[in-house]
């Protein structure tokens, strides 16, 4: 998975990407050295908590995404996504405010699928 997750990242732009699951546990990384991946990955599953908490208090449809804007344009998109019976969760750190990063995150979610079901 890390592959896909570096290959996403080199192809889009993305300093860094990371597939955890919905309890905060990390599943594979892509990420600059310095940063911590699995601290990221428990910070990624506490939005999506509290996604799902905004989702059933508002009486919403399932959570499609969740992003984080900061001031200097960099963006955290958090995808969750279904793999095997898994809720699995990808984040990327989008670093620019006009940078598009959805098919990016479309097709390595396609992909993750694609590879779980012929290894599995």
């Amino acid at each position: 998975m890390g592959d896909v997750l570096d290959q996403m990242n080199r192809e889009a732009g993305f300093p860094a990407s990371i597939v955890t699951g919905a309890n905060g546990l990390l599943v594979a990384s892509s990420v600059k050295s310095g940063d911590n991946p699995e601290k990221q990955s428990a910070v990624v599953a506490k939005l999506l908590e509290a996604g799902n908490l905004v989702q059933t208090q508002l009486s919403m449809g399932s959570t499609d995404e969740l992003a984080f804007h900061a001031e200097d344009g960099r963006r955290l998109i958090c995808r969750p996504f279904h793999l095997n019976g898994q809720n699995l969760i990808l984040a990327v750190v989008v670093p620019r405010r006009d940078q598009a990063y959805r098919r990016a995150t479309n097709r390595t979610i396609s992909l993750l699928r694609t590879l779980w079901n012929t290894t599995a």
